[in-house]
């Protein structure tokens, strides 16, 4: 799954986690899908993908840092917790419904926040990964 936002640039080496990125590059299409189509149905599955990446992926950068005795370990966890409880309150705003409008700018906002963190923070793996 392609992109034209993602470069080569965001990548960190693993292969397993850059793939993860790119798919949640692949996200912003497909919120601008739903935008088009007016689908709730859609935006469920960006959330769906969403608690999972927070879980999955997440998780196998966490364990590839402590691996690797990862210095900035702690902080970069910090900043996933973060992350999961935004997800959570992505699926609470889907489930009460306030407003699509509502519920698509904050998908948005997070989605622009998980890139950042891939352009700022996650690119500080690839010195470990680079290092095998």
């Amino acid at each position: 799954m392609t992109n034209p936002d993602w470069t080569t640039g965001f990548e960190v080496g693993d292969p397993d986690i850059d793939n993860h990125h790119q798919e949640l590059f692949h996200l912003t299409s497909l919120l601008d899908t739903a935008i088009r189509e007016q689908s709730v149905d859609k935006l469920d599955q960006i959330i769906l993908f969403l608690e999972d990446y927070v879980v999955r992926h997440f998780q196998e950068e966490e364990d590839l840092m402590k691996s690797h005795d990862y210095a900035h370990y702690s902080d970069h966890h910090d900043e996933h917790e973060v992350f999961r409880v935004h997800v959570s309150e992505l699926r609470r705003l889907y489930k009460e419904g306030p407003s699509k409008a509502h519920l698509i700018f904050a998908i948005r906002k997070l989605l622009d926040k998980l890139v950042h963190h891939i352009r700022t923070v996650d690119i500080g793996i690839s010195a470990i990964v680079n290092s095998k």
